[in-house]
């Protein structure tokens, strides 16, 4: 038995020696993953994607070059199963893989980055996970995620006033992956192009959704540049309505921009679109 146990303390101890000794790979599943993981490992990990920014993880599909860097990388974060489907079996049997929302229950919006406040349990959780990983910087970690979780309650809180001046029409959204964002910001529930994201919308939706915007019952139409224009330009063809562009995902962005970047341009789209 005992010597089991010592077994058991020298892998512990050679797996800490690692994380020590090298600067470890963290695998996000996603890019906001990317951007928060950056703001609160910092300089001591180097932090990577799986998938692209311009792909929806509803539509992101493995190759085997992906699992090839899933087995390399010293931690794997992801969202959970809700949202990255394609990760649940692939990760199964890798103790690396850390699923932040692992038990979300069937129908909840698992768009948990644009949640205010679950943004700020993501941050201690993932400073938790590389502080038990990397023991000698946990100090640091946890002083990333501190500073990290003031900015971006200050930025929430102006956020929450600029939106209660200014909202109150309805608006367009291509498909229902904001409800956690429209619920933080006590935002009326936007009409949806796509009502699920896996199945197209049929004639008499769109039909029906081309008449009212004709009648001027929405402030503007959100566009998401990881889904074809087609649809959109369909339903505003020669009507007088503002399109916006709203990233979830961060197309364009790299881990240096950090989180609130990404959220920012959230709340600025949401502001536009009200102030037009």
């Amino acid at each position: 038995m005992k010597a089991i146990v010592s077994g058991l303390v020298l892998v512990w101890m050679f797996s800490n020696m690692a994380w020590a000794a090298d600067k470890p790979v963290i695998l996000t599943s996603i890019m906001p993953l990317q951007l928060l993981v950056g703001d609160i490992a910092g300089d001591a990990v180097t932090v990577d994607v799986l998938a692209p920014a311009t792909v929806s993880p509803h539509d992101f599909q493995l190759r085997p070059s992906d699992m090839q860097r899933l087995r390399s990388a010293d931690m794997v974060l992801w969202v959970g199963p809700a949202m990255e489907s394609y990760l649940q079996k692939a990760v199964v049997d890798q103790s690396n893989a850390v699923a932040l929302f692992p038990a979300l229950s069937l129908g909840e919006d698992p768009h948990v980055w644009m949640d205010a406040d679950q943004v700020q349990h993501m941050a201690r959780r993932i400073a938790r996970v590389l502080s038990d990983r990397m023991p000698t910087r946990g100090a640091y970690f946890h002083a990333n995620a501190a500073r990290f979780s003031t900015e971006f309650r200050q930025y929430d809180k102006q956020l929450q006033l600029d939106v209660a001046r200014l909202s109150g029409r309805p608006y367009l959204l291509l498909h229902d992956g904001f409800s956690r964002f429209e619920r933080h910001y006590n935002l009326t529930e936007a009409e949806v192009v796509m009502p699920t994201s896996d199945r197209l919308p049929g004639a008499r939706h769109i039909v029906e959704l081309r008449s009212r915007l004709q009648k001027g019952e929405f402030a503007c139409v959100f566009r998401e540049p990881q889904y074809p224009t087609a649809m959109l330009d369909a339903l505003t063809s020669g009507l007088d309505i503002p399109v916006i562009e709203i990233d979830p995902l961060g197309v364009g962005m790299k881990k240096a921009d950090g989180f609130l970047r990404l959220y920012r341009q959230l709340g600025q789209a949401f502001l536009s679109c009200f102030a037009a």
